[in-house]
């Protein structure tokens, strides 16, 4: 086994977070289109789409690794928000957590001098830079917009993220 039980059962929780922003994210997104906002609904659609492929990725590494995957039991996420900026200050939160946890991890690969863990979650700590900043991005925003969400949906509609995302969902089956 080329990663120890402690750093697998680690990345094992980090697979339940994983999947728990994807659907926090889906939630996020059927809120935003309970709300007639299609460009919100489509990046956080393609936001959850991602946090999948996180959890694969982990998924992946720790069986390659030789280690078990145990997924720890998801939590409930939030349905509803009061407005569109609690449902983006939500996945910033969320991404927070994401990212200090992903940290931790790094912390405890360093810690067993295990260069392969760390190499892959390298690649992590690359992708919530961007994570961090497209919400903190996004809040600004929702902020500035004030009321004017379609300013909100103007500024999104232009994210690489959500013109790939709109290309994907209406290819023909």
């Amino acid at each position: 086994m080329m990663i120890s039980e402690k750093l697998a059962s680690s990345l094992s929780t980090q697979i339940g977070r994983e999947y728990f922003a994807a659907i926090q994210y889906d939630m996020i997104a059927a809120y935003f289109e309970r709300h007639a906002l299609p460009e919100l609904t489509a990046l956080f659609r393609a936001q959850a789409d991602e946090e999948l492929v996180h959890a694969q990725k982990l998924l992946d590494y720790i069986t390659e690794a030789g280690g078990i995957v145990e997924i720890p039991e998801i939590k409930k996420g939030l349905a509803d928000f009061n407005t569109v900026e609690e449902a983006v200050h939500t996945a910033y939160q969320n991404e927070e957590a994401v990212t200090n946890s992903i940290n931790e991890l790094m912390d405890l690969a360093i810690t067993q001098n295990d260069h392969l863990t760390r190499g892959m979650l390298q690649w992590f700590v690359d992708e919530q830079l961007e994570e961090m900043s497209l919400q903190s991005d996004l809040l600004t925003v929702i902020r500035r917009a004030g009321t004017d969400l379609h300013y909100v949906e103007q500024y999104v509609a232009k994210l690489p993220m959500t013109q790939k995302a709109v290309s994907i969902a209406s290819r023909p089956e």
